[in-house]
């Protein structure tokens, strides 16, 4: 519930002094916000077909433990909430730290931030539950 759009696994990971998770990132509401949404699932996919869910906090933090899901990459990405689907062009290589390769702002090193709504005129942006 804490430090969204932070690389998680800086202190999240076996080394660190945090519970390890092995995949961990925020998902937002749009491209143009920094307000975190909660309730979406995000899929991780593995190259054998093997699935793992993990759903968003009110912080927009989603996390995965090791002992739940072993990141055996490369893995493929998808989030959905109330109809709304997004997915990954490229799986996953590096890290299982979302904000390695999605932090603000976009650039040549960033993807910018993890969004769900694409385009708020024509997707519903779903009402928060979270203060």
């Amino acid at each position: 519930m804490h430090r969204s759009g932070q690389p998680c696994l800086l202190c999240h990971d076996e080394a660190g002094n945090a519970p390890p998770f092995s995949v961990a990132g925020t998902v937002y509401i749009d491209a143009a916000s920094l307000k975190p949404i909660e309730d979406v699932t995000v899929n991780l996919i593995d190259p054998l077909g093997g699935t793992f869910s993990s759903v968003t906090n009110c912080a927009g933090n989603f996390f995965v433990r090791p002992r739940e899901y072993s990141l055996q990459g490369p893995i493929w990405v998808n989030m959905q909430r109330e109809g709304v689907f997004r997915e990954m062009d490229t799986p996953v290589y590096r890290d299982g730290s979302c904000a390695g390769c999605h932090g603000d702002p976009i650039g040549p090193a960033s993807a910018g931030h993890v969004f769900l709504i694409d385009d708020p005129e024509v997707e519903e942006v779903p009402v928060s539950r979270c203060r």
